[in-house]
């Protein structure tokens, strides 16, 4: 068995989206002081690797703590976005050409490559290619488990992704990394969320396990 992990380091000033908190990793406790060594940390829910509920954008729906378990697993597949533009679309005609053949559906995760997982914490990395309404509606339609991506959104404003998918129980994985391993291999993804009381979203240690 071959594990790949697909999660951003969390630590001190790690990058974040526009108007959150830069997230703190702060030393509480020490050995040498107290006998013990912890940390404090202060974050919000969207900091780093982390998936979201469909509460985010869906007043009502079901919170982080109440979305079945299943959906933050499934088996996996990679669909290579690199050669886009910088905030280009995504559609249905791209995705569709990219998951013919494939038998993507019901219980599947789909995980977009766009490359921008190395220009996290620069001016370039909210550039992104990202989902438009034709391309959410593709994957809400395909019945997947969840869809995720290596850069700091789904899509760009007015968030087509983000408002097509979460309406139908599809949770979003954003900030994930090192999806260039897993370009045309078979494997089952895995992206569980801390049992956060109401929350919006969840920090998860996301990882792929090769068949």
């Amino acid at each position: 068995m071959k594990i790949i992990d697909l999660t951003m380091e969390l630590k001190t000033g790690s990058p974040v989206f526009p108007g959150y908190p830069t997230p703190i990793v702060h030393t509480w406790t020490t050995i040498k002081e107290h006998g013990y060594y912890s940390n404090l940390l202060q974050l919000v829910e969207h900091t780093g690797t982390h998936v979201d509920s469909p509460a985010h954008f869906i007043e009502g729906a079901p919170t982080i703590d109440k979305v079945p378990l299943e959906r933050f697993m499934g088996k996996g597949i990679v669909v290579d976005a690199t050669g886009l533009g910088p905030k280009a679309p995504i559609t249905r005609e791209f995705l569709e050409k990219a998951l013919k053949g494939k038998g993507v559906g019901k219980g599947w995760v789909v995980l977009i490559m766009t490359g921008y997982d190395s220009k996290a914490g620069t001016p370039d990395w909210f550039n992104h290619p990202g989902l438009d309404e034709s391309g959410a509606k593709y994957l809400a339609e395909l019945e997947i488990n969840a869809v995720g991506i290596d850069a700091p959104s789904i899509d760009q404003p007015p968030f087509p992704g983000h408002k097509n998918l979460l309406p139908r129980g599809i949770v979003i994985f954003e900030n994930l990394t090192n999806l260039k391993e897993l370009v045309g291999k078979e494997f089952t993804f895995y992206g569980f969320p801390l049992r956060i009381s109401n929350g919006s979203a969840s920090p998860v240690r996301a990882l792929a396990v090769l068949e």
